[in-house]
């Protein structure tokens, strides 16, 4: 499956979204937090902290805004160059909701509290979050609506020390068009209407 496809895109784009936090402590040494996907993913991955782990948790039909019929354009959904003489037809998509937890790891304060303040101010602002995702053609990009569902706390003793950790819920706005060949019906351009010899009984020329 190509990593423009339903979930592949997503799951990509999330881990794009959420890089270039970066924390610092009182010796004024700065560091990235790093993002990994969760299990059973076979990302190589030391455990340094602070880091993020992704995990897709649930798949939800969106059954309140979804449409039925066909769909009808000159670009097979922006996967094809457009085309003035040809129309793709296809199925609605299936529309869904993609839940997933983003949990945060640290083990000093003020890099919990750096992690926490840039999730919620910058990375996922409650009610206007959005992820780009690319067009399976690589041509242009689409914004899905993305939602910060809950956060908790879960804060832990570890081997004897503290293991600060933060559990984020989110909720991004998806589709899955179903595979079903796509068409190309061409358009009439011209044609040709009889005006000579004996119309059809009930009809006459004009």
């Amino acid at each position: 499956m190509s990593d423009t496809s339903f979930l592949y895109a997503e799951d990509k784009a999330l881990k794009t979204h959420l890089q270039g936090i970066q924390v610092q402590d009182a010796k004024d040494s700065t560091r990235p937090v790093k993002v990994w996907f969760g299990y059973p993913d076979v990302e190589l991955k030391a455990q340094e902290y602070p880091y993020m782990v992704i995990d897709l948790f649930d798949i939800q039909p969106a059954n309140d805004r979804q449409s039925s019929g066909f769909w009808i354009d000159n670009t097979n959904r922006g996967t094809q160059q457009a085309s003035s003489n040809a129309r793709h037809s296809y199925y609605a998509p299936v529309v869904y909701d993609l839940y997933y937890q983003v949990s945060s790891f640290a083990r000093h304060p003020r890099h919990d509290r750096t992690i926490i303040f840039e999730m919620l101010n910058r990375k996922i602002p409650g009610k206007y979050g959005h992820l780009i995702i690319p067009q399976a053609n690589g041509n242009g990009y689409v914004a899905r609506h993305m939602f910060l569902e809950g956060f908790v706390k879960r804060d832990s003793i570890e081997d004897g020390r503290r293991l600060l950790r933060n559990v984020f819920s989110i909720r991004v706005v998806s589709e899955m068009t179903p595979y079903t060949p796509s068409v190309p019906t061409p358009q009439i351009q011209s044609a040709n209407i009889m005006t000579t010899g004996n119309p059809p009984s009930g009809f006459e020329l004009v």
